[in-house]
């Protein structure tokens, strides 16, 4: 459930790279939607709320999702959102390295081997394979590597908060509104601009808002399956939702994979696969 909300998110974000909307304006409601939700839900533990861990972990994924899901909606206007979503969920690598070295999470042979694989895709999408182009620009590239750092910031955090034993919901809706503060500013200091935008400014509210809410969702099923299973477990069954953003897109964007792009996401897959297996 949390891998079809995260999914059904992440074809928003393609529609807002595809009508080219504002992101700032994106961004302020989806954040606004989300830090609402988290704190309807996180409410009762209201009275615990007050310490520093909170306020740093919160900055922490709040700085972590506002940079690396505002390269994700950058990526998918330079590459395609199959492709963009499987390397923003190589984060898993991070989170993975992480969890071995600091919570002595096994590493085992499978997990090794995906790692390999993702690294392999990274490789294969700047390389001419044939007589086809190279599969990306390396604008994409840099985008998705800085996508892929930050958002370990936002899903490593989540596992730290439920490892320390705070509130993942007040937390989550602390990081949200810094994202919301961050985004509004955003609109403010665009205002001039908004106009170079084809998209009606509310329409993309709405887009932002919808995507807010299946965040909230999809965020609500992660944190709740990390307090019953491993890391690396879990992130992988999470990012399966790049295979649903591949078969939206492919339906009714018309997106079209060259076979470098191909060999890339079978690779992400494989090792999506092979991480999964623990």
């Amino acid at each position: 459930m949390g891998a079809l909300m995260f999914g059904i998110g992440a074809v928003f974000f393609k529609w807002l790279a595809h009508i080219h909307g504002d992101d700032s304006i994106f961004f302020t409601a989806l954040y606004g939607s989300g830090a609402v939700c988290f704190f309807i839900d996180g409410y009762d533990a209201v009275p615990q709320f007050g310490g520093a861990e909170y306020y740093i972990s919160g900055l922490l994924i709040g700085l972590g999702a506002a940079g690396g899901n505002y390269f994700f909606s950058r990526g998918l206007r330079h590459g395609p959102a199959g492709l963009t979503s499987a390397f923003a969920k190589a984060n898993i690598i991070i989170v993975i390295l992480l969890s071995a070295v600091y919570y002595r999470e096994p590493l085992i042979l499978t997990e090794i081997i995906g790692i390999l694989f993702f690294l392999l895709a990274m490789l294969v999408v700047n390389l001419k394979i044939g007589k086809a182009k190279k599969a990306v620009s390396s604008i994409w590239f840099f985008i998705m590597v800085a996508s892929m750092v930050l958002l370990a910031f936002r899903n490593g955090g989540l596992k730290i908060v439920n490892e320390i034993g705070i509130d993942s919901m007040l937390v989550m809706a602390l990081a949200y509104f810094i994202c919301t503060i961050i985004f509004a500013l955003g609109i403010i200091k665009n205002k001039k601009n908004q106009l170079s935008e084809k998209a009606p400014a509310k329409k993309v509210a709405l887009m932002g808002l919808a995507t807010g809410i299946a965040s909230y969702v999809g965020l609500f099923f992660y944190i709740t399956a990390l307090e019953s299973g491993p890391a690396s477990v879990v992130v992988t069954i999470f990012s399966l939702d790049m295979l649903f953003l591949l078969v939206i897109s492919y339906l009714f964007f018309g997106e079209r994979l060259s076979l470098n792009q191909k060999v890339g996401f079978i690779l992400s897959a494989i090792g999506f696969l092979l991480l999964g297996l623990k």
